[in-house]
Protein backbone atom coordinates (compact mmCIF):
# COMPACT_ATOMS: atom_id res chain seq x y z
CA UNK A 1 0.00 0.00 0.00
CA UNK A 2 2.76 2.39 -0.66
CA UNK A 3 4.70 3.93 -3.72
CA UNK A 4 7.95 7.29 -7.91
CA UNK A 5 7.59 9.54 -11.12
CA UNK A 6 9.93 7.40 -13.01
CA UNK A 7 10.33 3.83 -12.76
CA UNK A 8 12.92 2.26 -10.57
CA UNK A 9 14.72 0.46 -14.30
CA UNK A 10 15.36 3.76 -14.95
CA UNK A 11 16.09 5.50 -11.47
CA UNK A 12 18.98 2.75 -11.09
CA UNK A 13 20.54 3.14 -14.34
CA UNK A 14 20.74 6.59 -13.11
CA UNK A 15 22.58 5.88 -9.48
CA UNK A 16 24.51 2.89 -10.79
CA UNK A 17 27.19 0.97 -8.65
CA UNK A 18 27.56 4.44 -7.15
CA UNK A 19 24.91 4.77 -6.03
CA UNK A 20 24.20 8.03 -3.73
CA UNK A 21 26.82 9.80 -1.08
CA UNK A 22 26.35 8.93 2.64
CA UNK A 23 22.92 9.58 4.20
CA UNK A 24 23.52 9.18 7.80
CA UNK A 25 21.62 11.15 9.68
CA UNK A 26 23.89 13.93 11.33
CA UNK A 27 23.46 14.28 15.20
CA UNK A 28 21.12 16.40 16.13
CA UNK A 29 21.69 20.12 17.15
CA UNK A 30 20.37 21.45 20.20
CA UNK A 31 18.51 18.16 20.12
CA UNK A 32 17.13 16.63 23.21
CA UNK A 33 18.15 13.10 23.88
CA UNK A 34 15.49 10.49 25.69
CA UNK A 35 11.96 10.94 26.30
CA UNK A 36 8.86 9.32 25.01
CA UNK A 37 6.72 10.21 22.30
CA UNK A 38 3.13 9.06 22.16
CA UNK A 39 1.44 8.88 18.86
CA UNK A 40 -2.25 8.56 17.77
CA UNK A 41 -3.34 5.81 15.53
CA UNK A 42 -7.02 5.73 14.07
CA UNK A 43 -7.32 2.00 13.38
CA UNK A 44 -5.98 -0.58 15.66
CA UNK A 45 -2.96 -3.14 14.68
CA UNK A 46 -3.84 -6.00 12.46
CA UNK A 47 -0.41 -7.84 11.81
CA UNK A 48 3.45 -6.37 12.39
CA UNK A 49 5.17 -8.69 9.70
CA UNK A 50 6.27 -6.84 7.01
CA UNK A 51 5.91 -10.06 4.46
CA UNK A 52 2.30 -10.16 5.33
CA UNK A 53 1.20 -6.81 6.82
CA UNK A 54 -1.44 -4.97 3.83
CA UNK A 55 -2.49 -2.35 6.27
CA UNK A 56 -1.40 2.23 6.61
CA UNK A 57 -1.67 1.42 10.14
CA UNK A 58 0.51 -1.27 10.92
CA UNK A 59 3.06 0.35 8.60
CA UNK A 60 3.57 3.26 11.50
CA UNK A 61 5.45 0.56 13.59
CA UNK A 62 7.07 -1.36 10.61
CA UNK A 63 8.93 1.62 9.33
CA UNK A 64 10.45 2.12 13.13
CA UNK A 65 11.49 -1.71 13.54
CA UNK A 66 12.74 -2.43 10.33
CA UNK A 67 15.22 -1.28 7.46
CA UNK A 68 14.02 -1.31 4.14
CA UNK A 69 16.26 -2.51 1.03
CA UNK A 70 15.58 1.14 -0.82
CA UNK A 71 14.02 3.91 0.24
CA UNK A 72 12.73 7.28 -1.10
CA UNK A 73 13.85 10.73 -0.72
CA UNK A 74 11.00 13.18 0.70
CA UNK A 75 11.98 15.94 -1.43
CA UNK A 76 13.12 14.84 -5.03
CA UNK A 77 10.94 11.08 -4.33
CA UNK A 78 13.54 9.06 -6.33
CA UNK A 79 14.73 5.95 -5.20
CA UNK A 80 17.75 6.19 -3.01
CA UNK A 81 20.34 4.15 -1.04
CA UNK A 82 19.10 2.09 2.34
CA UNK A 83 20.17 -1.02 3.32
CA UNK A 84 21.23 -1.73 0.06
CA UNK A 85 24.06 1.00 -0.62
CA UNK A 86 24.31 0.47 -4.51
CA UNK A 87 23.22 -1.33 -7.23
CA UNK A 88 23.71 -1.95 -10.90
CA UNK A 89 21.79 -3.24 -13.76
CA UNK A 90 23.60 -6.38 -15.56
CA UNK A 91 20.64 -7.29 -17.85
CA UNK A 92 16.59 -6.72 -18.49
CA UNK A 93 15.94 -9.61 -15.78
CA UNK A 94 19.05 -9.29 -13.58
CA UNK A 95 19.57 -6.60 -11.11
CA UNK A 96 22.35 -6.71 -8.96
CA UNK A 97 22.28 -5.38 -5.19
CA UNK A 98 24.69 -4.48 -2.70
CA UNK A 99 24.22 -4.34 0.86
CA UNK A 100 25.56 -2.46 3.81
CA UNK A 101 27.88 -4.37 6.16
CA UNK A 102 27.60 -3.93 9.99
CA UNK A 103 23.67 -3.83 10.13
CA UNK A 104 22.55 -5.83 13.03
CA UNK A 105 19.12 -6.93 13.91
CA UNK A 106 17.54 -6.53 17.29
CA UNK A 107 19.05 -9.63 18.58
CA UNK A 108 23.08 -8.85 17.49
CA UNK A 109 22.43 -11.04 14.32
CA UNK A 110 23.85 -9.79 11.67
CA UNK A 111 21.72 -8.46 8.17
CA UNK A 112 23.26 -10.33 5.12
CA UNK A 113 21.60 -10.49 1.46
CA UNK A 114 20.32 -14.10 2.82
CA UNK A 115 18.06 -12.25 5.25
CA UNK A 116 16.84 -9.93 2.28
CA UNK A 117 16.70 -12.82 -0.25
CA UNK A 118 14.20 -14.79 2.31
CA UNK A 119 12.07 -12.10 2.61
CA UNK A 120 11.41 -11.74 -0.96
CA UNK A 121 11.34 -15.36 -1.77
CA UNK A 122 9.01 -15.89 1.03
CA UNK A 123 6.88 -12.98 0.34
CA UNK A 124 6.54 -14.47 -3.86
CA UNK A 125 6.18 -18.06 -2.97
CA UNK A 126 2.43 -18.75 -3.73
CA UNK A 127 2.45 -21.54 -0.63
CA UNK A 128 2.80 -18.82 1.76
CA UNK A 129 -0.64 -17.26 0.82
CA UNK A 130 1.34 -13.54 1.31
CA UNK A 131 -1.57 -10.47 0.75
CA UNK A 132 1.63 -9.18 -0.63
CA UNK A 133 2.29 -11.47 -3.07
CA UNK A 134 0.91 -9.63 -6.05
CA UNK A 135 3.69 -6.97 -5.39
CA UNK A 136 6.24 -9.39 -6.51
CA UNK A 137 4.33 -10.87 -9.29
CA UNK A 138 7.26 -10.05 -11.40
CA UNK A 139 9.83 -11.38 -9.98
CA UNK A 140 11.27 -14.86 -10.59
CA UNK A 141 13.54 -15.05 -7.57
CA UNK A 142 16.10 -13.45 -5.46
CA UNK A 143 19.32 -14.86 -5.68
CA UNK A 144 22.10 -14.91 -2.70
CA UNK A 145 25.77 -13.97 -5.11
CA UNK A 146 28.17 -13.66 -1.84
CA UNK A 147 27.28 -12.73 1.67
CA UNK A 148 26.67 -9.34 1.32
CA UNK A 149 25.45 -9.45 -2.78
CA UNK A 150 22.03 -10.70 -4.35
CA UNK A 151 20.25 -10.29 -7.62
CA UNK A 152 16.96 -10.02 -7.97
CA UNK A 153 15.83 -11.73 -10.74
CA UNK A 154 12.65 -10.57 -13.49
CA UNK A 155 10.22 -13.01 -15.19
CA UNK A 156 11.25 -12.70 -18.95
CA UNK A 157 7.89 -11.65 -19.78
CA UNK A 158 7.85 -8.72 -17.32
CA UNK A 159 11.09 -7.74 -18.35
CA UNK A 160 11.91 -4.68 -18.27
CA UNK A 161 9.43 -4.32 -15.50
CA UNK A 162 8.87 -0.29 -15.03
CA UNK A 163 7.36 0.07 -11.53
CA UNK A 164 10.37 -2.22 -10.10
CA UNK A 165 11.22 -1.01 -6.53
CA UNK A 166 9.80 1.67 -7.03
CA UNK A 167 6.57 0.27 -4.97
CA UNK A 168 8.36 -2.48 -3.22
CA UNK A 169 11.13 -1.01 -0.68
CA UNK A 170 10.01 -4.02 1.41
CA UNK A 171 11.27 -4.29 4.93
CA UNK A 172 14.43 -6.83 5.55
CA UNK A 173 13.32 -9.40 8.34
CA UNK A 174 15.77 -12.21 9.84
CA UNK A 175 15.92 -15.31 8.56
CA UNK A 176 17.20 -17.11 11.06
CA UNK A 177 15.70 -15.91 13.54
CA UNK A 178 11.85 -16.34 11.73
CA UNK A 179 12.77 -19.73 11.03
CA UNK A 180 13.28 -20.47 14.96
CA UNK A 181 10.08 -18.44 16.25
CA UNK A 182 7.65 -19.25 13.33
CA UNK A 183 5.29 -16.89 11.39
CA UNK A 184 3.11 -16.87 14.00
CA UNK A 185 5.11 -15.75 16.88
CA UNK A 186 7.14 -13.43 14.89
CA UNK A 187 4.27 -11.40 13.29
CA UNK A 188 3.08 -10.37 17.29
CA UNK A 189 6.85 -9.85 18.48
CA UNK A 190 8.73 -9.23 15.69
CA UNK A 191 12.67 -8.43 15.28
CA UNK A 192 14.05 -5.77 12.72
CA UNK A 193 17.35 -3.87 12.48
CA UNK A 194 15.50 -0.62 12.54
CA UNK A 195 15.79 2.12 15.01
CA UNK A 196 13.31 1.21 17.45
CA UNK A 197 12.77 -2.19 19.23
CA UNK A 198 9.67 -4.28 19.53
CA UNK A 199 8.94 -4.18 23.46
CA UNK A 200 5.03 -5.03 23.93
CA UNK A 201 2.05 -5.49 21.85
CA UNK A 202 -1.37 -4.50 24.28
CA UNK A 203 -3.81 -5.78 21.96
CA UNK A 204 -6.47 -2.73 21.20
CA UNK A 205 -4.59 -0.78 23.60
CA UNK A 206 -0.67 0.14 22.62
CA UNK A 207 2.38 -1.11 21.04
CA UNK A 208 5.91 0.16 22.76
CA UNK A 209 9.04 0.52 21.08
CA UNK A 210 12.41 1.27 22.70
CA UNK A 211 15.51 2.70 21.00
CA UNK A 212 17.86 0.96 19.05
CA UNK A 213 21.50 1.70 20.72
CA UNK A 214 23.28 -0.17 18.10
CA UNK A 215 21.33 1.64 15.57
CA UNK A 216 23.62 1.56 11.85
CA UNK A 217 22.52 5.03 10.71
CA UNK A 218 22.27 7.07 13.75
CA UNK A 219 21.76 6.95 17.73
CA UNK A 220 18.17 7.28 17.71
CA UNK A 221 16.89 10.54 19.77
CA UNK A 222 13.79 9.20 21.75
CA UNK A 223 13.92 7.07 24.06
CA UNK A 224 10.82 5.12 23.27
CA UNK A 225 7.96 5.50 21.55
CA UNK A 226 4.08 4.35 22.21
CA UNK A 227 1.44 4.26 19.50
CA UNK A 228 -1.96 4.42 20.76
CA UNK A 229 -5.34 2.89 18.50
CA UNK A 230 -8.18 5.44 19.18
CA UNK A 231 -10.23 4.67 16.37
CA UNK A 232 -12.90 7.65 18.23
CA UNK A 233 -11.98 10.94 16.49
CA UNK A 234 -13.05 12.73 18.63
CA UNK A 235 -11.26 10.68 21.98
CA UNK A 236 -7.85 11.28 19.89
CA UNK A 237 -8.53 14.81 19.31
CA UNK A 238 -9.30 14.96 23.39
CA UNK A 239 -6.02 13.24 23.95
CA UNK A 240 -4.53 15.51 22.04
CA UNK A 241 -5.73 18.92 23.68
CA UNK A 242 -4.87 16.67 26.65
CA UNK A 243 -1.53 15.52 25.74
CA UNK A 244 -2.28 12.04 26.32
CA UNK A 245 -1.11 11.89 22.66
CA UNK A 246 1.68 13.98 20.84
CA UNK A 247 0.95 13.69 17.63
CA UNK A 248 -2.00 12.49 16.20
CA UNK A 249 -2.25 10.49 12.59
CA UNK A 250 -5.57 12.96 11.83
CA UNK A 251 -7.88 15.23 12.27
CA UNK A 252 -11.50 16.25 11.80
CA UNK A 253 -11.85 18.94 9.32
CA UNK A 254 -14.26 20.63 11.94
CA UNK A 255 -11.56 20.73 14.37
CA UNK A 256 -8.93 22.40 12.35
CA UNK A 257 -9.49 25.81 12.89
CA UNK A 258 -9.82 25.19 16.24
CA UNK A 259 -6.38 23.82 16.59
CA UNK A 260 -4.94 26.04 14.29
CA UNK A 261 -5.52 28.57 17.09
CA UNK A 262 -3.75 27.13 19.67
CA UNK A 263 -0.43 27.68 21.00
CA UNK A 264 1.32 24.33 21.89
CA UNK A 265 -0.30 22.50 19.02
CA UNK A 266 0.47 22.76 15.11
CA UNK A 267 -1.71 21.53 12.68
CA UNK A 268 0.77 19.89 9.78
CA UNK A 269 -0.60 19.01 6.12
CA UNK A 270 0.60 17.73 2.90
CA UNK A 271 -1.51 15.99 -0.05
CA UNK A 272 -1.60 12.53 0.36
CA UNK A 273 -0.84 10.00 -1.67
CA UNK A 274 -4.60 7.78 -1.18
CA UNK A 275 -7.37 6.96 -3.10
CA UNK A 276 -10.86 6.01 -0.42
CA UNK A 277 -13.78 4.66 -2.51
CA UNK A 278 -16.75 2.99 -2.13
CA UNK A 279 -16.21 -0.82 -4.01
CA UNK A 280 -19.26 -2.89 -5.57
CA UNK A 281 -18.36 -6.44 -5.70
CA UNK A 282 -19.09 -7.56 -9.65
CA UNK A 283 -19.25 -11.64 -8.14
CA UNK A 284 -22.64 -11.09 -5.81
CA UNK A 285 -26.02 -9.97 -7.04
CA UNK A 286 -27.38 -7.01 -7.09
CA UNK A 287 -24.14 -4.90 -7.26
CA UNK A 288 -22.81 -7.29 -10.27
CA UNK A 289 -25.45 -5.68 -12.33
CA UNK A 290 -24.20 -2.43 -13.84
CA UNK A 291 -27.88 -0.51 -13.20
CA UNK A 292 -27.35 -1.55 -9.42
CA UNK A 293 -23.84 0.20 -9.23
CA UNK A 294 -25.42 3.43 -11.49
CA UNK A 295 -28.96 4.04 -9.43
CA UNK A 296 -26.44 3.63 -6.29
CA UNK A 297 -23.91 6.18 -7.44
CA UNK A 298 -27.25 8.34 -8.92
CA UNK A 299 -28.45 7.87 -5.33
CA UNK A 300 -25.63 10.14 -3.85
CA UNK A 301 -23.97 13.70 -4.37
CA UNK A 302 -20.79 12.55 -3.80
CA UNK A 303 -19.24 16.20 -4.32
CA UNK A 304 -21.51 17.65 -1.38
CA UNK A 305 -20.95 14.52 0.61
CA UNK A 306 -17.52 14.25 0.82
CA UNK A 307 -17.60 18.40 1.28
CA UNK A 308 -19.57 17.85 4.35
CA UNK A 309 -17.20 15.35 5.68
CA UNK A 310 -14.22 17.78 5.07
CA UNK A 311 -14.90 21.18 4.22
CA UNK A 312 -11.69 21.08 1.74
CA UNK A 313 -9.63 21.13 5.24
CA UNK A 314 -8.28 17.78 5.64
CA UNK A 315 -9.79 15.68 1.99
CA UNK A 316 -10.75 16.14 -1.54
CA UNK A 317 -13.22 14.72 -3.83
CA UNK A 318 -11.27 12.15 -6.57
CA UNK A 319 -12.85 11.13 -9.70
CA UNK A 320 -10.45 8.08 -10.79
CA UNK A 321 -8.04 6.06 -8.31
CA UNK A 322 -4.56 8.01 -9.49
CA UNK A 323 -3.94 11.07 -7.06
CA UNK A 324 -3.79 14.94 -8.32
CA UNK A 325 0.12 15.27 -8.95
CA UNK A 326 0.80 12.45 -10.18
CA UNK A 327 1.22 11.70 -14.12
CA UNK A 328 -1.45 9.47 -15.48
CA UNK A 329 -4.17 11.23 -13.72
CA UNK A 330 -7.42 11.75 -15.79
CA UNK A 331 -9.03 13.89 -13.29
CA UNK A 332 -10.98 16.15 -16.40
CA UNK A 333 -12.41 13.57 -18.29
CA UNK A 334 -13.55 11.06 -15.44
CA UNK A 335 -15.04 13.95 -13.99
CA UNK A 336 -16.44 15.65 -16.98
CA UNK A 337 -17.35 12.40 -18.63
CA UNK A 338 -17.68 9.27 -16.84
CA UNK A 339 -18.35 10.40 -13.00
CA UNK A 340 -22.94 10.35 -12.57
CA UNK A 341 -24.55 13.49 -11.06
CA UNK A 342 -27.35 12.72 -8.32
CA UNK A 343 -30.54 11.67 -10.10
CA UNK A 344 -32.65 10.50 -7.92
CA UNK A 345 -35.64 10.11 -10.42
CA UNK A 346 -33.25 7.70 -12.73
CA UNK A 347 -32.28 5.99 -10.01
CA UNK A 348 -35.53 5.14 -8.74
CA UNK A 349 -36.43 4.13 -12.37
CA UNK A 350 -33.24 1.72 -12.35
CA UNK A 351 -33.89 0.00 -8.98
CA UNK A 352 -37.81 -0.92 -9.90
CA UNK A 353 -36.54 -2.62 -13.37
CA UNK A 354 -34.15 -4.52 -11.05
CA UNK A 355 -37.04 -5.47 -8.57
CA UNK A 356 -39.22 -6.17 -11.45
CA UNK A 357 -37.13 -8.55 -12.91
CA UNK A 358 -36.38 -10.14 -9.76
CA UNK A 359 -33.17 -8.83 -9.56
CA UNK A 360 -33.62 -7.24 -6.40
CA UNK A 361 -35.53 -10.07 -4.58
CA UNK A 362 -38.39 -8.54 -2.62
CA UNK A 363 -37.71 -7.28 0.90
CA UNK A 364 -33.83 -7.20 -0.13
CA UNK A 365 -31.96 -5.03 2.31
CA UNK A 366 -28.25 -4.11 1.09
CA UNK A 367 -25.74 -3.23 3.82
CA UNK A 368 -22.72 -0.43 3.12
CA UNK A 369 -19.89 -2.08 4.95
CA UNK A 370 -17.01 0.03 6.17
CA UNK A 371 -14.52 0.68 8.65
CA UNK A 372 -15.14 2.23 11.94
CA UNK A 373 -13.31 5.22 11.17
CA UNK A 374 -15.88 7.70 11.49
CA UNK A 375 -15.04 9.48 8.56
CA UNK A 376 -15.97 6.59 6.21
CA UNK A 377 -18.71 5.64 8.60
CA UNK A 378 -20.20 9.05 7.96
CA UNK A 379 -20.03 8.61 3.89
CA UNK A 380 -21.79 5.29 4.60
CA UNK A 381 -24.55 7.15 6.16
CA UNK A 382 -25.11 9.22 3.74
CA UNK A 383 -25.35 6.51 0.88
CA UNK A 384 -27.42 4.59 2.93
CA UNK A 385 -29.78 6.82 4.15
CA UNK A 386 -30.24 8.32 -0.29
CA UNK A 387 -31.00 4.64 -0.64
CA UNK A 388 -33.62 4.21 1.54
CA UNK A 389 -35.18 7.79 0.20
CA UNK A 390 -34.59 5.87 -3.57
CA UNK A 391 -36.50 2.92 -2.29
CA UNK A 392 -33.92 0.07 -1.28
CA UNK A 393 -33.48 -0.68 2.22
CA UNK A 394 -29.91 -0.39 3.40
CA UNK A 395 -28.06 -0.21 6.61
CA UNK A 396 -24.38 0.80 7.63
CA UNK A 397 -22.25 -2.11 8.88
CA UNK A 398 -19.20 -0.53 10.55
CA UNK A 399 -16.70 -3.55 11.38
CA UNK A 400 -12.79 -3.33 12.98
CA UNK A 401 -10.52 -3.62 11.27
CA UNK A 402 -9.12 -6.86 12.21
CA UNK A 403 -13.02 -8.46 10.65
CA UNK A 404 -13.67 -6.05 7.92
CA UNK A 405 -10.35 -6.85 5.86
CA UNK A 406 -10.81 -10.48 5.46
CA UNK A 407 -14.77 -10.16 4.30
CA UNK A 408 -13.01 -7.49 2.02
CA UNK A 409 -10.75 -9.69 0.90
CA UNK A 410 -13.23 -12.69 0.78
CA UNK A 411 -11.24 -14.78 2.70
CA UNK A 412 -14.05 -16.26 5.03
CA UNK A 413 -16.28 -16.64 2.45
CA UNK A 414 -17.09 -17.89 -1.33
CA UNK A 415 -16.52 -14.69 -3.44
CA UNK A 416 -19.43 -15.93 -5.35
CA UNK A 417 -21.79 -15.87 -1.96
CA UNK A 418 -20.62 -13.28 -0.24
CA UNK A 419 -23.21 -11.00 1.59
CA UNK A 420 -21.30 -7.69 -0.15
CA UNK A 421 -22.96 -5.40 -2.11
CA UNK A 422 -20.96 -2.53 -1.95
CA UNK A 423 -18.35 -1.29 0.95
CA UNK A 424 -16.11 2.16 1.59
CA UNK A 425 -12.33 1.39 2.10
CA UNK A 426 -9.10 3.18 1.17
CA UNK A 427 -5.69 2.62 -0.33
CA UNK A 428 -2.37 4.21 -0.06
CA UNK A 429 0.32 4.48 -2.95
CA UNK A 430 3.18 5.75 -3.85
CA UNK A 431 4.54 7.84 -6.87
CA UNK A 432 3.79 5.14 -9.48
CA UNK A 433 0.79 5.26 -11.15
CA UNK A 434 0.94 1.38 -10.76
CA UNK A 435 0.54 1.81 -7.35
CA UNK A 436 -3.28 2.26 -8.15
CA UNK A 437 -4.31 1.36 -11.66
CA UNK A 438 -2.47 -2.32 -11.22
CA UNK A 439 -3.95 -2.89 -7.26
CA UNK A 440 -7.50 -1.77 -8.45
CA UNK A 441 -7.97 -3.23 -11.32
CA UNK A 442 -5.90 -6.19 -12.75
CA UNK A 443 -7.16 -9.64 -12.28
CA UNK A 444 -3.70 -10.82 -10.47
CA UNK A 445 -5.39 -8.84 -7.48
CA UNK A 446 -8.43 -10.97 -7.48
CA UNK A 447 -6.93 -13.83 -5.06
CA UNK A 448 -9.36 -15.15 -2.33
CA UNK A 449 -7.14 -13.68 0.32
CA UNK A 450 -5.58 -11.17 -0.79
CA UNK A 451 -8.16 -9.72 -3.03
CA UNK A 452 -6.73 -6.33 -3.68
CA UNK A 453 -8.88 -5.63 -6.84
CA UNK A 454 -11.90 -5.76 -4.24
CA UNK A 455 -14.44 -5.47 -7.14
CA UNK A 456 -13.28 -8.01 -8.38
CA UNK A 457 -12.92 -6.59 -12.30
CA UNK A 458 -11.76 -9.31 -14.66
CA UNK A 459 -11.13 -7.85 -18.03
CA UNK A 460 -9.00 -9.07 -20.55
CA UNK A 461 -8.26 -5.62 -22.35
CA UNK A 462 -8.05 -4.10 -18.62
CA UNK A 463 -5.24 -6.59 -17.60
CA UNK A 464 -3.63 -5.90 -21.05
CA UNK A 465 -3.17 -2.09 -21.07
CA UNK A 466 -1.86 -2.42 -17.35
CA UNK A 467 0.41 -5.17 -17.97
CA UNK A 468 1.73 -3.27 -21.67
CA UNK A 469 2.14 -0.67 -19.20
CA UNK A 470 4.45 -1.79 -16.56
CA UNK A 471 6.57 -3.49 -18.45
CA UNK A 472 7.96 -0.58 -21.29
CA UNK A 473 10.10 2.00 -20.11
CA UNK A 474 8.59 5.07 -22.41
CA UNK A 475 6.59 7.13 -19.81
CA UNK A 476 4.28 8.66 -22.51
CA UNK A 477 3.06 5.24 -23.69
CA UNK A 478 2.96 4.34 -20.17
CA UNK A 479 0.74 6.88 -18.93
CA UNK A 480 -1.39 6.29 -22.28
CA UNK A 481 -2.23 2.60 -21.25
CA UNK A 482 -3.30 3.32 -17.50
CA UNK A 483 -5.44 5.71 -19.12
CA UNK A 484 -7.19 3.70 -21.04
CA UNK A 485 -8.01 1.20 -18.31
CA UNK A 486 -8.73 3.57 -15.89
CA UNK A 487 -11.53 4.70 -18.45
CA UNK A 488 -12.90 1.29 -19.12
CA UNK A 489 -12.62 0.09 -15.49
CA UNK A 490 -14.65 3.50 -14.20
CA UNK A 491 -16.69 3.66 -17.22
CA UNK A 492 -18.23 0.09 -15.86
CA UNK A 493 -19.24 1.88 -12.70
CA UNK A 494 -16.98 -1.18 -11.00
CA UNK A 495 -16.49 1.44 -7.66
CA UNK A 496 -17.30 5.16 -7.21
CA UNK A 497 -14.28 7.10 -6.40
CA UNK A 498 -14.66 8.70 -2.94
CA UNK A 499 -11.86 11.41 -1.52
CA UNK A 500 -7.87 11.74 -1.06
CA UNK A 501 -6.55 12.90 2.36
CA UNK A 502 -5.07 16.30 2.84
CA UNK A 503 -2.80 14.42 5.07
CA UNK A 504 -3.07 16.49 8.51
CA UNK A 505 -0.96 15.67 11.64
CA UNK A 506 -1.49 17.47 15.20
CA UNK A 507 1.78 17.83 16.53
CA UNK A 508 2.46 19.48 20.45
CA UNK A 509 5.36 21.82 20.30
CA UNK A 510 7.37 19.85 22.50
CA UNK A 511 7.56 17.32 19.21
CA UNK A 512 10.65 18.46 17.16
CA UNK A 513 12.00 17.54 13.61
CA UNK A 514 8.88 15.48 12.55
CA UNK A 515 7.40 15.86 9.00
CA UNK A 516 4.35 15.13 7.00
CA UNK A 517 4.48 11.71 4.87
CA UNK A 518 2.55 12.22 2.09
CA UNK A 519 1.88 8.45 2.14
CA UNK A 520 0.33 8.53 5.57
CA UNK A 521 3.01 6.90 7.69
CA UNK A 522 4.45 8.29 10.76
CA UNK A 523 8.29 8.91 10.10
CA UNK A 524 10.58 9.39 13.24
CA UNK A 525 14.16 8.19 12.07
CA UNK A 526 15.61 7.62 8.77
CA UNK A 527 18.22 8.24 6.75
CA UNK A 528 16.78 12.13 6.67
CA UNK A 529 15.75 13.21 9.98
CA UNK A 530 15.62 12.37 13.88
CA UNK A 531 12.93 13.30 15.65
CA UNK A 532 13.12 14.40 19.19
CA UNK A 533 11.48 15.84 22.38
CA UNK A 534 11.18 18.67 24.88
CA UNK A 535 12.55 17.20 28.24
Amino acid sequence: MRRLLIGLVVALVAFGVAGLAETNVPETPGATLGGTLTLGVGQVFKDLDPRISNSAYDSYVINEVFDRLVDFHPDTKEIVPFVAKSWEILSDTVTRFYINEGILFHNGEPLTAEDVAFTFNWIADEANNSPNMTELVWMEEAVVVEEYVLDIVTKDEYAPYAPGFASETRAIVPMDYVLEVGDEAFNVAPIGSGPYKFVEWRTGDRVILERNEDYWLVYPNLEQVVYRPIPELSVMMAELEAGGIDISDTMPATDVPRFRGMDDIEVMQAPGMFYFYVFFNLQHAPSNDIRWRKAVYMSVNYDAAVFSIFQNLTGLRMYGCVPEGLWANDTEYLRDTVALQENDAEAKRLFQELKDEGIIPANYKTKVYCPMDPRRRQLATIMATNLIENGIDAEVVPMDWATYLPLCYRSESDPTAADLDQGIIGWSGGYDPHDFVYYMFHSDNCTVGSADNLCWLQDDEVDAWIFDADTTLDQATREELYVKAQRKAFELYTNIPGYNYIQTNGVNTRVHGFIVDPLGSYLLCDPYHNVWVDG
